[in-house]
């Protein structure tokens, strides 16, 4: 029983011991040398560092304590640097204005005790997001509205060619950007050769990356999906009663892009460009008595290729 007691006693010496190792003693002066405050300015601040120390389980006491902190602010304008150095280690940061100050002592003091780095979100919550954290830093990106008119061919039973036209809109940032076009048809002309042959896609989502991205000239890579149909070959009848339709499908597309852009400078964009579409499905043709009976159903890939110039602003 009295071993039993002695053990207990031991295990919470240690455990008293080692809060109190884990919890130093701190304490948080100006550092008059380099502090611009006022002193209201300068109370309410180690006011408010002294209690994120204390929210963080840390004991604040009186200075001549064992981990003695400075504290500093310097302003410009609207914007405070902060800067809090002691045995823990030193941290700097930005307040814009002194509303912003209670967010940035929480994320320096849990940076301190945690010894997690302030940047990323290693220090952040949703209770000490600052000004300047808050307010995203965006990149300009040019907005450009294009059409463009080109020919192209189909690979079907034989090879097709039809004129091409489309539409879109593109966000250039100056190495990416991102590319939504539409009505995108490779038209069938009315010669004998290329008549009943159609292709196209209501709507494309495409990604493009610029090989030269301060150049006023740059090529360009690209891939992307889209929605889209192809159709071709006309119908016929064949012997003993037997009819056979044209080729057709629609479904889902991989798209493959090759390009370069002109006057990337400017306004006014040109560019020459290569689509390789990659249907995910197969187009099919249905042979059927006179009676309407279906006898046969055969099915083949048919991609296509379309080259066209491009003009936007």
């Amino acid at each position: 029983m009295r071993g039993n007691i002695l053990r207990v006693s031991v295990l919470a010496s240690f455990l008293i011991f080692g809060a109190g190792a884990a919890h130093a003693d701190v304490c948080v002066t100006i550092d008059e040398a380099r502090d611009v405050f006022a002193p209201q300015e300068r109370i309410a601040a180690l006011l408010l560092v002294t209690s994120q120390f204390e929210q963080e389980g840390e004991r604040v006491l009186a200075p001549g304590c064992s981990t003695p902190y400075l504290l500093s602010h310097v302003q410009l304008g609207n914007v405070i640097v902060v800067n809090l150095s002691g045995p823990g280690g030193q941290k700097e940061g930005r307040a814009l204005g002194l509303d912003d100050l209670p967010a940035l002592y929480s994320q320096m003091v849990r940076s301190i005790v945690t010894g997690r780095p302030m940047t990323g979100l290693n220090v952040v919550d949703r209770t000490n997001v600052t000004a300047s954290q808050e307010t995203a830093r965006r990149v300009h990106s040019d907005s450009v509205w294009y059409a463009r008119l080109g020919y192209g061919s189909i690979f079907g039973d034989r090879i097709y060619g039809t004129p091409a036209l489309g539409f879109g809109y593109r966000a250039e940032l100056d190495t990416f950007a991102i590319d939504v076009s539409f009505l995108n048809f490779q038209i069938p002309t009315s010669d004998y050769y290329s008549s009943g042959a159609s292709a196209g896609s209501l709507l494309k989502l495409s990604g493009l990356y610029f090989t030269s991205p301060q150049a006023n000239r740059s090529g360009y890579l690209g891939a992307g999906m889209s929605y889209g149909h192809r159709s071709f070959g006309a119908s016929w009848g064949g012997t003993a009663g037997q009819y056979q339709t044209g080729w057709d499908g629609h479904g889902l597309q991989g798209e493959l892009t090759v390009g370069y852009e002109l006057a990337r400078a400017t306004s006014l964009r040109m560019f020459l460009q290569a689509d390789a579409i990659l249907p995910f499905y197969q187009v099919t043709s249905e042979t059927f008595t006179r009676f309407g009976q279906v006898t046969a159903t055969d099915r083949r890939y048919a991609p296509s290729l379309v080259v066209s110039i491009g003009i936007g602003r």
